[in-house]
This record gives structure tokens, C-alpha cells and sequence, in this order.
């Protein structure tokens, strides 16, 4: 069950900083460590958690993510810990979590420093005596074995700072790290990871291969990518869909691709935060301030936009 490259775009490329990685993973998942992986949206920190559990010990059971930024914290302690009967209106049995059907196997919890400090609480003391409590259950389960890989795109050393996250559980999680570095840092890969992503769309729309013009590549490798490798892909199958013609031009990448270039070129001092701030500002604009519909257009989470917004002052 060993991970297939063609499976893991964001290893694509012959960068140092990516071949750097790229060893760390391979060592990182022959031991059994938790591990806590730190990146931008978008670059790619769930690809390379499954790597470490595909090619790890654990690889023959489960690998199974959950998204702590996605529910409330009530939906969270259920989905992790699981529930029994009658606890809540709804309940009509017994259901495990996420952590208990994860047994022998690892579970992935992708934006971790979004979890409340009570659910810090609880998920320490699991990792401390390996126990479950459901919610409604007076006692704890028998032991589970897990692996944990923990990632978030937020400085936790921060949030400790402020009181947001707790100090030993970051101790806990910590124990390896590995930090993806977005694609801005290794633009000589993004070459690379366009033939591959041409390959995969062509194929799956059983259309002739095409390829970018060296004009409309050299767009790309300027560009900033807030939204990183899942920005890319994307941009990558929107050529792939609107080009009519053997060779993709600037004009079939999204707008704000464009728009960015075009700015930088009466700016050559554009540097990449302006050009990233720029591109929010468009998206925006082009929503009419709808966020999430500008979050999916920038490829980033609502939170992640939210958060770029404030610190470039866009924000109302």
C-alpha cells in the first residue's frame, strides 16, 4: 500500500526545499510519532499526512481526517469521541468516534488551533491515557491506539501567547514537525506541477493533451498562489476546460491571475503580500464582499480570508 506519486501533486517538483520534504516524510513515517504539520490553506497538509500513514506502520488500517474548524464544538466532541444513547434528542444508540473507529490506524485532525480550549482539554487527556469518554457516557472506554497528525495553518506559538491554545497540549502534538512551504517559496516546481495537472484533467475529460504557452506559463510562476497548489490545480482545469485551442494563453487563467500580472507590470516594486492583498481586494469586489464566494474563487477557507482581511485592512 505504498503512496503513488501521480496520487500526491504536492510532491511534484525538484526543488530543494521540496526534496527536503520529501525525505522528511519518508523518515517521519517509519516511526510511529505524533506528528503536527504547519502550512498555508492550500498547500497541501492532509496529501502529506496520508503519505506518512500510507507509508508508515499503520498503512493496512483506517486513515480517517476531521475538519475541527468545521463544526461547533458540541458536533466536535461527538464526531471525535463519539456519543451514547440518549444523551442528546436524536441519540437512538450508541455511535463511536472518529478516534475509536480510527483504532490501530490514525486520525488526522486538520486545523487543530481552531479547537476551544475545552476541547484542548479533552483531547490532552486522551493523548495522555489513551481513553475515550462519549458524550452521555459516565465512563471511559478501554484504551485505543491511534496515531495522531495534527495540522493547523496558524502560529500556535501565538495563540499559547494569548491564551487560545493550550502550552502542554502543543508539547504533545509536537513532537515532529513538518512545516510545507507554500509555492511562492518554490516556484521553480510550479512548471512541474502543471504538466502533471494537465495530464491528470486531459485524461479525465479524454481530450488531447494541451499545453501552456511560454507567456501564459511565465503568468504562473510569477504569480503569488494564496490559495497555493490547491489554487493551481484548479486554475490548471479551468484552462484545461475553456482553451479551445492546442495552446493555453493568459487569457483562459482566472481573472485575478491576470489582473495581478497586469498590476505588477505598472508596479515592478509590487511585492507578493500587495499582490496577495490585491487579489482579495478584487475577488471581493467582484462578490459584491461575498466572502465565501470569494473564499472558493481564492481557493482559501472563509477563516483563512477572514484573517488575510484584517491584517491588510479589509476588514469593515
Amino acid at each position: 500500500m505504498r503512496t503513488n506519486v501521480d496520487e500526491l501533486p504536492l510532491l511534484v517538483g525538484s526543488s530543494p526545499l521540496l526534496v527536503d520534504l520529501r525525505q522528511e516524510v519518508q523518515r517521519v513515517a517509519k516511526s510511529d510519532a505524533k506528528v503536527l504539520i504547519t502550512g498555508e490553506s492550500g498547500v497541501g497538509k492532509e496529501v502529506v499526512a496520508r503519505s506518512v500513514h500510507t507509508d508508515g506502520p499503520r498503512q493496512h488500517h483506517d486513515f480517517i481526517a476531521v475538519n475541527c474548524a468545521g463544526l461547533p464544538e458540541t458536533l466536535l466532541e461527538s464526531e471525535l469521541f463519539g456519543h451514547a444513547k440518549g444523551s442528546f434528542t436524536g441519540a437512538y444508540r450508541d455511535k463511536p468516534g472518529k478516534l475509536e473507529m480510527a483504532h490501530l490506524g490514525t486520525v488526522f485532525l486538520d486545523e487543530v488551533g481552531e479547537m476551544t480550549l475545552r476541547m484542548q482539554g479533552m483531547l490532552l487527556r486522551f493523548l495522555e491515557t489513551g481513553e475515550l469518554q462519549k458524550v452521555g457516557s459516565e465512563r471511559a472506554s478501554a484504551p485505543v491506539n491511534v496515531r495522531v497528525i495534527a495540522a493547523t495553518n496558524r502560529n500556535l506559538r501565538h495563540l499559547i501567547d494569548q491564551g487560545q491554545f493550550r502550552e502542554d497540549l502543543y508539547y504533545r502534538l509536537n513532537v515532529i514537525h513538518l512545516r510545507i512551504p507554500p509555492l511562492r517559496e518554490r516556484r521553480t516546481d510550479i512548471p512541474a506541477l502543471v504538466d502533471h495537472f494537465l495530464d491528470k484533467f486531459s485524461q479525465r475529460r479524454g481530450t488531447r493533451a494541451v499545453a501552456f504557452s511560454p507567456e501564459a506559463m511565465q503568468v504562473l510562476t510569477e504569480y503569488a498562489w494564496p490559495g497555493n497548489v490547491r489554487e493551481l490545480e484548479h486554475a490548471v482545469e479551468r484552462a484545461v476546460i475553456l482553451a479551445n485551442r492546442p495552446a493555453i494563453r493568459e487569457r483562459d487563467l482566472p481573472p485575478e491571475i491576470g489582473e495581478t500580472r497586469r498590476s505588477r507590470q505598472g508596479d515592478d516594486t509590487l511585492n507578493l503580500e500587495e499582490q496577495e492583498r490585491r487579489a482579495i481586494a478584487r475577488a471581493l469586489e467582484r462578490f459584491g464582499g461575498n466572502r465565501r464566494r470569494a473564499a472558493d474563487a481564492l481557493d482559501i477557507s472563509t477563516v483563512t480570508l477572514w484573517r488575510k482581511m484584517r491584517r491588510y485592512g479589509l476588514a469593515g
